[in-house]
């Protein structure tokens, strides 16, 4: 009687083991064929709305000829003016809050007011930088475009860099107090170089997630036609770019949209492809 029981028991665990096997094939394959749609259709219609123009010349007037270069570098300035920001801020900030007052009531709070703002939907951070900047400076502009895309970044880069630290083994930190090295120099010899490769992969994330919002930008970069090399004035991103094109009438303007498309999509994966070039070499 047992033994039909467990039998029983036995064969249920395996029919519920089978069934959630292939409802899990069925979700990956779902994903898959979504992901392979989206990038099939980006590929081909942005392919085909490349040409030396996009390169060379800024946004243009419908039926005019032109291109994203504008966009392009307004995007590139705004991003790693963000990470060159938020990317020091964020890794001091998680030593201290890892390697000296970790356990204290200060650091709790702190992690705590960290996952909040990095669960904060984008338009808040837009919405606060636009009353906090853009008000008083009476317009958008490149800083304070800046100023939301660091906010985004900050708490990306700062919980990746808690995390690789937390992983770093202790052993390595006894050893270096005992050959006698200050603490400094055991975070920059040791504790940095045993956790950069995930710090890198912060970095990276927050690249990842800030290159492509259109929100905050809205609000606070704001969009321009022309090329701006003033943090004071509006400035031309990819993202709005693509937004403010792609619900244009013209045909012209929206090619020029699914080209900014594919632009920001092999930007992203050439970062990637990079940092782990990077970290290969530094193992």
């Amino acid at each position: 009687m047992d033994n039909a029981i467990r039998q029983n028991l036995v064969s249920r665990r395996y029919g519920k083991n089978r069934v959630m096997m292939v409802l899990c094939l069925i979700a990956a394959i779902l994903g898959i064929f979504f992901l392979s749609v989206i990038l099939g259709t980006l590929l081909y219609r942005g392919v085909s709305a490349l040409n030396l123009d996009v390169f060379t010349m800024s946004i243009p007037a419908q039926g005019s000829r032109g291109g994203l270069i504008n966009a392009m570098y307004g995007t590139a300035l705004v991003t790693g003016c963000a990470i060159l920001i938020a990317a020091p801020i964020g890794i001091l900030a998680a030593t201290y809050l890892v390697e000296y007052a970790n356990g204290t009531k200060l650091t709790e709070a702190a992690k705590f007011l960290n996952d909040i703002l990095l669960s904060a939907p984008s338009i808040i951070i837009g919405v606060f930088v636009y009353g906090a900047v853009v008000v008083p400076m009476h317009g958008n502009s490149a800083f304070a475009g800046i100023l939301a895309l660091a906010l985004i970044a900050l708490p990306v880069v700062n919980r990746t860099t808690q995390d690789m630290l937390l992983l770093v083994p202790n052993e390595l930190r006894e050893a270096t107090a005992a050959l006698g090295a200050p603490r400094w120099k055991s975070m920059t010899m040791v504790i940095y170089r045993s956790a950069w490769t995930g710090i890198l992969t912060g970095i990276l994330l927050a690249v990842a997630r800030i290159s492509g919002e259109t929100a905050p930008l809205l609000f606070t970069a704001g969009y321009s036609k022309f090329m701006n090399a003033s943090l004071t004035g509006p400035i031309a991103t990819l993202p709005v770019a693509i937004n403010t094109l792609a619900a244009d009438a013209g045909e012209d303007l929206k090619q020029l949209a699914w080209a900014g498309a594919l632009i920001i999509t092999v930007a992203i994966l050439a970062l990637n492809i990079l940092a782990r070039v990077l970290s290969g070499r530094r193992q």
